[in-house]
């Protein structure tokens, strides 16, 4: 809040305690559509793999190769668009992955082999990984603490909802147009998104006070979010944080209590992503296999997807308010619906029912992590925390979805399924260390000085 004395107000403080604003709901919007449409990008070749598989007349192993490479942009894109994010701003960060995973999109009915379609799924794979760490920070930095988890996982509703959306695509327009028709609708949505977001997105008010205090852009964001304060030409914006915290060193993520941390973010991440990212590549086929016919496993995917919203909306406030051990339950019913699945015989509508369970309970798993990831990095090394957490997810995926794909050759669905499911038992184990980590730090925290608070 502004002291009288020095006209200073500490940006920090004011976005930590703030009740929930139209500069808040504004933000969180913008993000959702940001992921939206990442999510209508991220399911097109998740949704469409049967049919390219189809048409270009190859084995399921081959689409191995197509997911790999796009999950390998996903990787490089994370970690450079999260210091883009850092070093330039959030929005900028935003601005460029929406972009990158849009025009790709937008070539792929020039397509005319499966090596062509994993060149251009590695290039949209940039800005699909490049926008998830700037959204977590833009919104990490601009929510209020009590809903920072809540917010983030809200926002990741509009990711499931893009999945959802392309699902509804690929059932209806793929027999109609073929099986481009998914890249290119993902592609124009991006273009709209990324035309809007120039004139709304706001840049992350924490990070201008850390990088550029006397920016108008700031002063003009503090007015927008808090009206009624006196602002004055004498008015300093500041970001109070550790002395040593002003700038991103690698160090960073290791130091204190993030020694411990950030270990074990990684491996909740990398294993994370060798189940939720390898089912969610492979679910449409993983349908097909099990009995549904294509457009039943078009149908469910999408039905998946809007259970995955569902799932997220109520695993958020949990997060909030018990801390990471809430994602243990979604992690067991993840583990034990995604084994079910490969029981051979199951009636079609038993399929999409435990496939729906599946799929939900993974994702909203996974954007647990997402959701609680921010606030273990403070505002300067944010950006870059994230970006190497989820970095460690996209190496996992890169790695996953083709080492399944070799195995649908050689075993029967169920003991695949095996190999799916059984990180996610890991995910569970890390989420219980980490609560007891968080409330360890919580616990020193109280005992010290203001300067060697947690950052927020």
């Amino acid at each position: 809040m502004p002291d009288p004395r020095t006209h200073e107000v500490d940006v920090g403080a004011l976005l930590e305690n703030r009740p929930l604003g139209r500069f808040h709901i504004v933000t969180l919007a913008l993000c959702f559509l940001i992921l939206f449409v990442d999510g209508l990008d991220f399911g097109s070749a998740n949704v469409g793999a049967p049919s390219i598989l189809r048409a270009f007349g190859a084995e399921a192993g081959a689409m191995g190769t197509v997911f790999s490479a796009g999950y390998f942009g996903i990787f490089l894109g994370s970690v450079i668009f999260g210091i883009v994010g850092d070093r330039f701003g959030r929005k900028l960060g935003a601005l460029l992955g929406v972009l990158a995973y849009s025009l790709p999109a937008l070539l792929m009915p020039f397509a005319t082999s499966l090596d062509q379609v994993a060149l251009f799924r590695f290039l949209t794979g940039l800005g699909i990984g490049g926008v998830v760490p700037n959204v977590i920070a833009l919104l990490s930095e601009t929510a209020p603490k009590r809903y920072r988890v809540s917010a983030v996982m809200a926002s990741f509703v509009g990711y499931s909802l893009g999945n959802a959306t392309i699902g509804q695509v690929a059932a209806w327009a793929i027999p109609v147009f073929g099986w481009w028709i998914v890249f290119v609708t993902a592609g124009t949505a991006g273009i709209l998104l990324f035309t809007v977001l120039i004139f709304l997105l706001p840049e992350s008010i924490q990070l201008l006070a850390a990088k550029q205090p006397d920016s108008p852009r700031l002063k003009a964001l503090v007015t927008r979010l808090a009206p009624e304060l006196t602002i004055t030409p004498e008015t300093r914006f500041v970001l109070k944080r550790p002395a040593h915290e002003t700038k991103f060193s690698l160090s960073l993520l290791f130091t204190g209590f993030r020694r411990f941390a950030t270990p074990l973010i990684w491996i909740a991440f990398f294993a994370e992503a060798l189940t939720y990212m390898t089912l969610s590549a492979w679910f449409a086929v993983i349908l097909e296999r099990a009995g549904l016919p294509p457009m039943q496993a078009a149908l469910t995917f999408s039905f998946a997807a809007m259970g995955a919203i569902l799932a997220i909306m109520t695993l958020g406030p949990m997060m909030d308010r018990f801390g990471p051990k809430a994602a243990v339950v979604s992690a067991g019913i993840a583990v034990s619906s995604i084994y079910y699945l490969g029981t051979p015989g199951l009636a079609p509508w038993l399929i999409t029912a435990v496939g729906i369970l599946a799929y939900a309970s993974a994702a909203a798993t996974h954007q647990s992590l997402n959701g609680m990831v921010g606030g273990f990095y403070p505002t300067i090394i944010r950006g870059n925390g994230v970006g190497y957490a989820t970095g460690m997810g996209r190496i996992a995926a890169i790695f996953g979805p083709g080492f399944v794909g070799t195995l649908f050759a050689q075993l029967p669905l169920q003991q695949v399924l095996v190999f799916i499911a059984a990180p996610d038992l890991v995910v569970a184990a890390v989420c219980i260390a980490l609560d007891r980590l968080r409330k360890t730090r919580l616990a020193e925290e109280r005992e010290l000085p203001a300067s060697e608070k947690l950052p927020a």
